[in-house]
Formats: structure tokens, C-alpha cells, sequence
């Protein structure tokens, strides 16, 4: 469990936040996948122009660019704007087999943060950030197949 005082503060969205949030989501997609604006808004169908004005923090996306966004990279993409409300996106409709999809999920983030902790690592047996960018990805796998679990379990009941 996250301690309280980890968590992000809930308070009521504003232009301005929401704005910031957008921001974190095109930038980190774009850093991640080494999208420039162009290439992003063909994947979302939206203009370079909207991509260049939310990252700029110069204008919204609206409601389907935003759909667009978890369609095309995931419930977790949208996690920045979800927070304002002190939320997260978990995928539904989940097949029956995600168990083991998890299982290999975490093995796999479990395994990298061994590794990470090794005295030999770069940060010793401290997890450094830059360890941590490295294996963003697979953490972020590995809590989305959690989330599916929860929610199956959550659903079951």
C-alpha cells in the first residue's frame, strides 16, 4: 500500500493543471516512443498544431484526442490527467488467461529490480532514478497487469 503522504494531493482540477497534465502525457509519450509532433497527431488523428499547443501548454485536447491517447498507448496513458482527480485508468474486459500474463509481468519487473539492487549496479543496493527511467516500462507492464488482477477479483465479488 502507498503511504498517504506519497500520494498526489486531490484537489480540484483547473485549466491550468489540466493543461500541465496533458503536457507530461505528450511529452512522456514522446520521449518514450521518439515521437515528434507530426507523428503523434497522425496516430492520434489530430493536428501537429494541437500536439505543439498542449505540449506548449497552449490549448486542450479535446475529449476524443484524449481517447485516442489510451487507444493507441494504453489505459495508463491517460493516468496524468486521471490523477487530477485522484484516479488512474485500469483496462476492462480482460481475458481470462491475464494471469499468467501477470505472472510473467512481474517475474519480469521482480527480476530487473534485483538486478538493479545488486551491489554491482550501478547505484549498489540503492535503486538509483536512472535505473529506475531504464525500466519504466516494464514497472509500468507490471502494474497495469496487477490492476487487471484487482479488477477482476474486484468484479468477481
Amino acid at each position: 500500500m502507498i503511504p498517504a503522504n506519497v500520494l498526489p494531493r486531490r484537489s480540484r482540477p483547473t485549466t491550468k493543471s489540466y493543461r500541465t497534465a496533458v503536457k507530461t502525457i505528450i511529452t512522456g509519450i514522446q520521449g518514450h516512443h521518439g515521437l515528434n509532433d507530426p507523428e503523434l497527431a497522425e496516430r492520434l488523428g489530430c493536428s501537429a498544431g494541437t500536439i505543439k499547443n498542449a505540449r506548449n501548454e497552449a490549448g486542450n485536447l479535446d475529449g476524443v484526442t484524449l481517447m485516442n491517447v489510451e487507444y493507441e498507448f494504453g489505459p495508463s496513458a491517460l493516468d496524468p490527467v486521471l490523477a487530477l482527480g485522484g484516479s488512474r485508468s485500469v483496462p476492462l474486459n480482460v481475458a481470462a488467461d491475464d494471469t499468467v500474463s501477470a505472472t510473467i509481468e512481474l517475474s519480469e519487473v521482480l527480476h530487473l529490480l534485483i538486478a538493479a539492487q545488486s551491489p554491482a549496479s550501478e547505484g549498489g543496493v540503492a535503486v538509483t532514478p536512472t535505473e529506475l527511467t531504464r525500466i519504466l516500462p516494464q514497472l509500468r507492464d507490471a502494474r497495469q497487469a496487477l490492476d487487471v488482477l484487482i479488477d477482476r477479483a474486484r468484479f468477481a465479488a
